[in-house]
């Protein structure tokens, strides 16, 4: 049997469904069909990516959130090597400087992307803490091959479980007497969307020193990169059916089957069934398992659980396209802005600034600019009921910083819009408007971070939602290993529901949780 859908002929059976086209989706859906198997991937929005996505105003073309890309234009590194076996065509361009850094009283301070140099300019900057310098970061290697082991590789080890509860914060204050040192060490802690002394120090390690093996943005965008995926899938054989939304995984004798979808367009809703021995979800954590799933397959411990879990922060995102403006004060505009040296700062007054168009000038017309702004905000969506006030108040204050950094700029915008935590909800479904699913906070990460496994059998997540965690790379990360579970079949399947059981005797225990140590 076949369905017609928006002019297109889909099957009603499939090997796999992935629900969700942002990277996880993608990524899990391209490792099947690589490997021959017959896979449907469902996207609600009309484009794919979710956070990886872009659009297009007045022949300006912003990336909807994500706007860089650590390791993927590097095929010797762990998730370079999985884009270079997919075949993409997508073109990266290497980052360098790394960022900047906007400190009170200093100079701005720009990451090299070489590791050594790096190293050399941050002892030229703070002398006196030179020998803390490279003690510091010596223990930050090894906690980057330790996490990597653990986090990525799955290889359980002493070292990392004596690192697992330490912070970011508590790290650089057992090293560091300069408060100033510290802050650049941390700046671009708002990537997280946590504070500091909440956010995982080997998590942070692995990011940190990823960094120097190449940062990259593609060229046309993050678009051009998902779309490039898309085209990879379909040219496996694989299908993709967009503007359709996941109503319900359909779930017999205790196994996923099938998912039912609802078509999303102008006209009245169509519903559809599709079959599947397999089904994987880059949805939403909390979605999946409260609405896709429900109470009866998951349990009722799981969603309190869920609801008891600490979200990133949403990041608010200003997207403005400039005529004119001059391209050296642009450069030197870019990079995180801290106004004291207080790590709450994070979620107060710290924003960053990116010029895409510094990498890619085709992002605008000819004689524009690009420029965006993020700022994370701490709210909880059901607490704003007047949502043009709130975006009035940050586009107000964020605009203030600009006309500081950027006298006249207003004469220059051509285009100005913003996200709010609303804005990221309804076009990606991430509950709260998260910007990197869970926060990233020991007592979240590891074998207390949402397993791929589900309680449902032969059902799977993916995304930053789910172990390892938020961020790019430990997104394709979850792809691959659900990809190997299916690929290995009834072999796999075993070592996933034990560490789904695992973690919900890990939870109804109440082993999860609590204050994470500092030192």
């Amino acid at each position: 049997m076949a369905y017609t859908i928006f002019g297109r002929q889909y099957a009603e059976r499939y090997d796999a469904i992935v629900i969700g086209g942002g990277i996880g989706g993608l990524f899990c859906a391209n490792f099947l069909a690589k490997e021959k198997m017959k896979v449907l991937l469902l996207e609600r929005h009309y484009v794919l990516g979710g956070y990886c996505s872009s659009f297009r105003r007045k022949g300006f073309l912003f990336d909807a959130a994500t706007h860089f890309y650590p390791l993927l234009g590097n095929p010797t590194t762990l998730t370079g090597k999985l884009v270079a076996e997919l075949g993409l065509p997508t073109k990266w361009i290497k980052m360098d400087p790394v960022d900047q850094f906007h400190l009170p009283s200093l100079p701005v301070f720009a990451v090299p992307a070489g590791f050594q140099e790096y190293l050399a300019k941050l002892k030229e900057w703070f002398p006196g803490e030179a020998g803390a310098i490279d003690r510091y970061f010596a223990e930050l290697r090894q906690a980057y091959l330790h996490g990597l082991l653990y986090y990525f590789k799955g290889i359980d080890n002493d070292q990392f479980h004596r690192l697992e509860r330490l912070t970011v914060q508590g790290k650089l204050q057992e090293h560091f007497c300069d408060p100033a040192l510290r802050t650049i060490l941390m700046a671009d802690c708002a990537h997280w969307g946590s504070l500091p002394d909440r956010t995982s120090y080997c998590f942070d390690a692995m990011l940190r020193l990823s960094y120097f093996l190449g940062n990259y943005f593609p060229r046309g965008g993050s678009q051009q990169f998902t779309d490039d995926l898309g085209r990879a899938l379909e040219e496996r054989g694989g299908s993709i059916l967009k503007c359709a939304a996941a109503e319900k995984i359909i779930v017999e004798d205790g196994k996923a089957c099938g998912v039912r979808i609802s078509t999303v367009s102008k006209r009245a809703p169509e519903r559809f069934e599709f079959r599947a021995p397999v089904v994987v979800s880059n949805a939403d954590a909390v979605h999946t398992y409260r609405n896709l799933l429900g109470e009866e397959h998951c349990g009722r411990w799981m969603l309190d659980h869920l609801e008891s879990l600490k979200p990133t922060y949403p990041c608010y995102l200003m997207h403005l396209g400039l005529r004119g403006m001059d391209a050296d004060k642009l450069r030197e505009a870019e990079g995180y802005y801290w106004s004291s040296y207080d790590p709450e700062d994070v979620i107060r007054t710290v924003f960053k600034v990116f010029i895409p168009t510094r990498f890619d000038d085709s992002l605008a017309p000819p004689g524009c600019q690009i420029l965006i702004v993020q700022k994370l905000t701490p709210i909880r969506i059901e607490e704003k009921t007047d949502w043009a006030a709130h975006k009035a108040q940050v586009d107000e204050e964020i605009m203030a910083r600009l006309r500081e950094l950027l006298p006249g700029i207003d004469e220059h915008i051509v285009v100005k819009l913003s996200a709010t935590a609303q804005t990221s909800y309804k076009y990606t479904n991430n509950w709260q408007g998260a910007m990197l699913g869970w926060e990233m906070s020991p007592e979240q990460l590891g074998s207390a971070r949402l397993p791929i496994s589900t309680p449902v059998e032969n059902l799977y997540l993916t995304g930053h939602w789910t172990q390892p965690g938020g961020g790019i790379t430990p997104v394709i990360i979850s792809a691959q290993k659900v990809a190997q579970t299916i690929i290995r079949g009834k072999d796999g399947e075993p070592e996933r529901r034990s560490d789904y059981q695992a973690f919900q005797s890990l939870v109804t225990s109440g082993r999860t949780g609590g204050e994470q140590e500092t030192k």
